[in-house]
């Protein structure tokens, strides 16, 4: 029944009432969304609000408007965690050719190469020329007294070694070895820069070459391409704080290859010869992928006319480094043996087209997990 006398509502309380209407559809809307009871969220105010009961039960208010998950850029599913794993223990070796002819091309390709891991055959799954990747060069000068009359020589044919290998892609850095190592001149492709730091080199004190040499593979392990440490030295060490085996580990975990250019004592007798320090070299190269030059050079003994001769047996000794350093292979392989020890294990490159051979490093240490 009609109440006659209830006032008229005036057009502004009807159209609040409209929207109280309108909040408490949409109010009713929101509680079926949420999944939520309409009595809950009326107990947000008054009574509900104190009761225990109902606080436990209450679900969190759901955030506005509703986050997507999305996972960072970037992050590896299981799969490919597995790979990236993997991939880390991608095995590389530096592998220099020897033709039996000077004329033959150099046109090997991975199937020519085979690889063995403690005598186990190996994948190739990496293969790449020389010309395809930089390198890195570290030289290391001894410039101790005992190599004093040589140093002017030395000096004279690294400066043309540079100049001959040097690329725009590749670098090189030089060491001073005495009692102390000194950087004479950071990694650069400028061979101004390295011809003035071969000025500096001055005959003092006595020799740390172990540290040279393990120093030098600190200076080698986060660069890119291919690693070489040339050693320009009699081989003689007399006051470094690491050991040979110490420094030749720290070579191999490096993947640098050792070669050497020996200014020790040539003479017929061995009596007149430091055959250690020679062995050491021979130890440093061979285990390494690398090479010793022995080039017979007499400077300040025989004049003018002999000193040209040296200083040409020297030169040609830098022309047979920059050669070996240009015949070189980069192979990579993942090996069979998934134990994550720490271990040396020993390898052994071949190759299957005659007329040529391979010399690479004689192993390395495995992953550790």
């Amino acid at each position: 029944m009609k109440d006659v006398n209830k006032p008229k509502e005036t057009g502004h309380e009807q159209q609040n009432r409209r929207w109280v209407w309108l909040a408490g559809g949409v109010l009713v809307g929101f509680c079926l969304l949420i999944g939520q009871p309409l009595t809950q969220v009326n107990g947000q105010s008054g009574r509900g609000q104190n009761d225990p009961k109902k606080q436990k039960n209450e679900r969190p208010p759901l955030p506005n408007p509703i986050p997507k998950i999305r996972l960072p850029e970037n992050t590896p599913t299981k799969d490919e965690g597995d790979t990236l794993r993997i991939n880390s223990d991608l095995i590389t070796i530096v592998t220099t050719i020897a033709k039996k002819s000077p004329d033959a091309p150099l046109d090997l390709g991975k199937d020519d190469f085979e690889i063995l891991e403690d005598g186990v055959p190996q994948d190739i799954a990496n293969f790449a020329r020389d010309a395809e990747l930089p390198v890195q060069i570290v030289m290391l000068f001894d410039t101790s007294l005992s190599v004093a009359q040589r140093l002017n020589f030395e000096r004279k044919a690294a400066a043309k070694f540079f100049e001959r290998v040097l690329r725009a892609q590749d670098r090189a850095a030089l060491f001073s070895v005495s009692t102390d190592v000194v950087v004479l001149q950071d990694f650069t492709n400028r061979i101004t820069l390295l011809t003035q730091a071969l000025r500096q080199l001055k005959a003092q004190g006595a020799t740390s070459l172990y540290d040279g040499i393990f120093l030098a593979s600190e200076y080698l392990k986060d660069t890119k391409g291919r690693r070489a440490i040339i050693i320009v030295s009699d081989g003689g060490d007399t006051t470094s704080n690491k050991n040979l085996l110490e420094a030749l580990t720290r070579v191999q975990q490096t993947d640098a290859v050792i070669f050497a250019v020996y200014t020790g004592n040539l003479a017929p007798s061995q009596n007149l010869r430091d055959l250690a320090a020679e062995r050491a070299l021979e130890t440093l190269t061979n285990e390494s992928g690398g090479e010793v030059f022995r080039p017979r050079i007499t400077p300040g003994t025989q004049g003018e006319e002999a000193d040209e001769l040296s200083l040409k047996e020297l030169d040609r000794t830098f022309v047979s480094l920059a050669d070996q350093i240009r015949t070189q292979f980069v192979l990579g392989f993942f090996s069979t043996n998934e134990k994550r020890d720490g271990a040396f294990r020993k390898l052994t490159v071949r190759v299957k087209k005659p007329g040529f051979t391979a010399r690479s490093r004689t192993g390395y240490y495995a992953p550790k997990s």
